[in-house]
C-alpha cells in the first residue's frame, strides 16, 4: 500500500504515518508546489534551497521527504520516485544516511548549525544529494540563522536544504530570499472528505457520511489531524459505525441541537431559554469556550446561506433558526458580541458565569438594536405618509382656483379704450397721467 512497509510494520504504526503519501500524485490540495517541483526533478532544475510555509497538518514535511526521495531516485518516472529502488526504499524507511531530518525546536543552536556546516562538505554517502530537511526552521536562533547563511549564500554541490515552516514571517530576509519559497495552503473540506471516505474504505472502517464531514470541517484544513480524529474515533467504537454525535462525544463539542436552541433562544429575547441551555451544557461537562467557537461557527454558516443561497447548513435546527432570523445586521451584530465575549472569557477561571452574564448582555444589546430599527422604519413610513397627505392636499387646493378668463377684446380695442381713460385721468391728475403714459394694456 506505501512504500515498502510490511503489513505488520502498517498494522503497528499510526494511521496518518501509514497513509503518509509517497509519490507527487497522492499529495492532495496542494497542485502548484506539487506539480512545480515534480517538473524541476524532470527537467533537472533543482534549487538548492527550498522553504515550505504553511499550516500545520497540510504536507510540507511529507512533500520534503517526496522530493528526497525524487532527486535521489535511480529510475524517475516524468519526477516521480519509483520507491522501488534502494535508495527510495531507504529514504522511505528513514534510513537514509544522506537525508538528514532536522528539527529546529530542539536543535536551535549555534553549536548544532556549526556541526552542520562542517558535514555538508563530505560528498554523500550511497546517493546522489545530501538533502536537509529542517522542521520548525523559524525557531532557530540569530546566531544559529548567521552561521547558516554563509552555507547558503555559497551551497556545496550536491546538497540540498529544505526549511519547514508554520511562520515564515520570523525568518530573516537574508536567509528566505535565497530560497525557492512554497506556501501550502489549508486542504479544503471536500478533499479531505474524500481521502478519509477511501481510508476508511481500505481500513474497514464503518463511518456514516455526516461523521466524515462534520471531521472533514473540524480538521480545519488539516489532513493529519483528520487522519488522528478518524483513528481516534475508530478506537472508541470499535466495530460499530461513527457517527457523528460520536465525534460531538469525544471532543466535547455542541451538538446542532444545543446551538440552535441557544441562538433561537438569544435572538427571541428569551431569557430562560437560553440560560437553560447554559445550564445543560455546563451539567453536561462542555467547554464554555468552545461553545462559543461553535455558536459563532454556526452563525457564519447561517449568514453564508443567507448571502448566497447556498446550503451551509443541513435541512432541520439549521433551516429553521434561518428563517427566524429577521435581518443580516441582526445576525453579523451577534456574531461579533459572541467573539468578543470569546476573547473575554479566556482570562477568566469562571467562564460559565462569563457565559450567562454576557448572553444577557447580547439579548439586551439585540433588543435594543430591533427596537431602534423599529422606530426607524416607523419614523420613515411617518414621513412617507405625511408627504403623501401634503401632496395630496395640494393638489385639491390646485383643483379648486378658478382660471382667470381671458378678455375677449382685440388688442386695437383694448388700446383705444386705454388711450381714452388716461385722457380722463389727465383732466384730474397730471402727475398719475405722467406716470401712466409710457404704459401698454396686457
Amino acid at each position: 500500500m506505501r512504500g515498502d512497509n510490511t503489513v505488520a510494520e502498517r498494522a503497528q504504526g499510526a494511521l496518518y504515518r501509514r497513509w503518509r503519501p509517497q509519490r507527487f500524485s497522492e499529495v492532495i490540495g496542494q497542485e502548484y508546489t506539487v506539480k512545480t517541483l515534480q517538473n524541476a526533478v524532470a527537467q533537472g532544475r533543482l534549487h538548492h534551497a527550498y522553504l515550505f510555509a504553511g499550516p500545520r497538518g497540510t504536507g510540507k514535511t511529507t512533500v520534503a521527504r517526496i522530493l528526497a526521495k525524487a532527486v535521489n531516485c535511480e529510475s524517475p518516472q516524468e519526477g516521480e520516485p519509483c520507491n522501488e529502488c534502494p535508495a527510495c526504499r531507504r529514504i522511505s524507511r528513514g534510513i537514509s544516511l544522506d537525508v538528514i531530518e532536522i528539527d529546529g525546536a530542539s536543535n536551535r543552536g549555534i553549536d548544532q548549525i556549526r556541526q552542520l556546516r562542517e558535514e555538508v562538505n563530505f560528498v554523500p554517502a550511497e546517493t546522489k544529494y545530501k538533502v536537509y530537511i529542517i522542521d520548525e526552521v523559524h525557531m532557530l536562533t540569530n546566531e544559529a540563522f548567521n552561521a547558516l547563511l554563509k552555507t547558503l549564500e555559497e551551497p556545496p554541490r550536491r546538497v540540498i536544504f529544505i526549511f519547514a515552516t508554520t511562520e515564515p514571517h520570523k525568518l530573516p530576509p537574508t536567509v528566505s530570499s535565497r530560497c525557492q519559497a512554497f506556501e501550502f495552503k489549508n486542504i479544503s473540506p471536500e478533499l479531505i472528505a474524500g481521502k478519509l471516505r477511501e481510508i476508511a474504505k481500505a481500513e474497514g472502517i464503518a463511518i456514516s457520511p455526516q461523521a466524515i464531514r462534520a471531521i472533514s470541517r473540524r480538521a480545519r484544513g488539516s489532513f493529519r489531524d483528520a487522519e488522528v480524529l478518524l483513528e481516534q474515533l475508530s478506537s472508541y467504537k470499535g466495530k460499530a459505525e461513527i457517527e457523528e454525535e460520536d465525534l460531538l462525544q469525544v471532543m466535547g463539542l455542541p451538538s446542532e441541537e444545543a446551538l440552535s436552541g441557544y441562538l433561537r433562544a438569544v435572538l427571541s429575547g428569551d431569557i430562560a431559554g437560553a440560560l437553560e441551555v447554559i445550564a445543560r451544557l455546563s451539567e453536561g461537562g462542555k467547554d464554555p469556550e468552545l461553545f462559543l467557537e461553535s455558536a459563532v461557527e454556526f452563525c457564519r454558516d447561517l449568514l453564508i446561506s443567507r448571502l448566497t443561497g447556498e446550503p451551509g447548513l443541513e435541512q432541520g435546527q439549521g433551516q429553521e433558526l434561518l428563517g427566524q432570523v429577521l435581518s443580516d445586521g441582526e445576525l453579523i451584530s451577534l456574531s461579533e458580541r459572541l467573539l468578543e465575549l470569546k476573547r473575554e472569557m479566556r482570562f477568566l477561571l469562571d467562564k460559565r458565569i462569563m457565559l450567562e452574564v454576557g448572553t444577557l448582555k447580547i439579548i439586551a444589546d439585540l433588543k435594543g438594536l430591533r427596537s431602534g430599527r423599529e422606530e426607524s422604519e416607523g419614523l420613515k413610513t411617518e414621513i412617507k405618509a405625511k408627504a403623501k397627505t401634503k401632496a395630496k392636499v395640494k393638489a385639491q387646493a390646485g383643483s379648486k382656483l378658478k382660471p382667470k378668463p381671458k378678455s375677449s377684446l382685440v388688442p386695437e380695442e383694448m388700446e383705444e379704450r386705454w388711450q381714452r381713460m388716461l385722457e380722463e385721468i389727465k383732466k384730474e391728475r397730471v402727475a398719475v397721467y405722467a406716470f401712466l403714459a409710457e404704459g401698454h394694456p396686457r
